[in-house]
């Protein structure tokens, strides 16, 4: 009986799995080598973590710096094909390939910054299920939100 009404008494103090698993994005956010905005991304299946991602330049090439980056002055979601990073939810996708681990199924992203158009396109064929944010982007891309709807995507701006 003591036990029990211990368990019920740190489960008071337990933070939620969605709120755990955006702490763990913000953190991977903390390794993005963008210049212009730090995006950090978990995906997760079955409350199981598959993979992490942050943007950045492509894997073993020279980092963004403030003299390179042809974007940081730019509104956003202008010209994003002069962007020369990875964006933190396709390096989620890569890095669960290169391990062969399936993302089909239940699985929920977990991403710092909504996910652009291309992301989101790319989210939609990988059959992720749910997609959980804390900061919006570009979201009054109407084509986006239609593409969103029609996929039946499950998509909530993450709060505590």
């Amino acid at each position: 009986m003591a036990s029990e009404k211990k368990n019920a008494n740190n489960n008071q103090n337990r933070i939620s799995k969605d709120q755990y698993f955006m702490e763990l994005a913000e953190i991977v956010s903390k390794r993005s080598t963008c210049v212009k905005r730090k995006v950090g991304a978990v995906l997760v299946k079955v409350n199981h973590i598959l993979s992490t991602g942050y943007n950045g330049a492509p894997s073993g090439l020279t980092h963004c710096t403030k003299e390179t980056c042809v974007r940081q002055n730019l509104k956003e979601g202008e010209h994003p094909e002069l962007c020369r990073g990875v964006h933190s939810e396709v390096n989620c996708i890569i890095q669960a390939a290169l391990h062969g681990t399936s993302i089909d199924g239940d699985t929920t992203l977990y991403c710092t910054t909504f996910p652009c158009m291309s992301c989101l396109k790319l989210l939609i064929n990988a059959k992720v299920k749910r997609i959980v944010y804390k900061e919006g982007y570009y979201m009054e891309n109407k084509v986006k939100q239609d593409l969103a709807d029609e996929s039946k995507i499950k998509i909530e701006k993450y709060s505590i």
